[in-house]
């Protein structure tokens, strides 16, 4: 059970977490009602490049968890890799982060259906987040250690 749950549900699970996020940020680059003009008068500049490769960042690190707690041949490959530890490890944090955010919300609402959509959210994150953390074990625990 705890396998199937770790390497079939957490990685369709970080694909609709990435889906999401391109969701919104289409939704957000097109569908906005166009306000600048009232808003700013000078563009973003800097600020709008370090939200994207703040955005870019996530969807890769969500996709790249995705391939690496869902393929077996890419399990296999980096077996042990560092890389693999440290990927799985940050991935956990941040879905941590969220469910922290998600739970901030829900304190700060009044109660509604997006309290049920929240506490599912945070299940969800606290979820996937615990099963990085599990992988990314399981990598540190296959590391070939020099011997002395």
């Amino acid at each position: 059970m705890k396998k199937a749950l770790t390497h079939r549900v957490a990685p369709i699970l970080l694909l609709v977490q990435a889906a999401y996020l391109a969701l919104l940020e289409f939704a957000f680059a097109f569908l906005a009602p166009e306000t600048g003009e009232l808003d700013h008068t000078e563009p973003a500049g800097s600020s709008a490049i370090f939200y994207a490769l703040v955005v870019g960042a996530a969807f890769l690190g969500l996709i790249g968890g995705a391939a690496l707690l869902g393929s077996a041949q890419l399990r296999a490959k980096t077996a042990g890799h560092p890389l693999r530890v440290v990927w799985l490890a940050l991935l956990g944090l941040g879905e941590l982060a969220v469910a922290a955010m998600f739970l901030k919300s829900i304190v700060a609402e009044s109660v509604g259906p997006d309290t049920v959509i929240g506490m599912l959210a945070i299940v969800i994150s606290c979820g996937v987040g615990l099963c990085c953390f599990d992988e990314s074990r399981k990598a540190i625990r296959r590391t070939p250690r020099a011997s002395a």
